[in-house]
């Protein structure tokens, strides 16, 4: 599971960089009953370079989904993934 969505970064020199097909996956997930906190890694495509981590927290909810989907979910809702697509 991962999500695709256009990303713009600025590289060292000042320059935007655009990643058409940047891929977002979670790739930790930690915490407890009461608070999960992920990191997200963005890679310039599904086997490209990572090029950035994001990290972030969200309540689960116990009866819900598993905390993947959860996580998803959560990640789905922050303004920099808004209207990924699911991969």
């Amino acid at each position: 599971m991962a999500l695709q969505k256009e990303i713009t970064l600025t590289d060292n020199f000042g320059e935007d960089r655009t990643f058409s097909n940047a891929y977002h996956k979670v790739t930790h997930i930690s915490g407890n009953k009461g608070m999960m906190q992920i990191v997200v890694t963005t890679y310039t495509q599904a086997d490209g370079s990572k090029i950035k981590e994001t990290s972030s927290g969200f309540e689960p909810d116990l009866d819900g989904n598993n905390f993947i989907a959860q996580a998803y979910e959560h990640v789905k809702t922050l303004p920099e993934f808004e209207n990924g697509s699911d991969v």
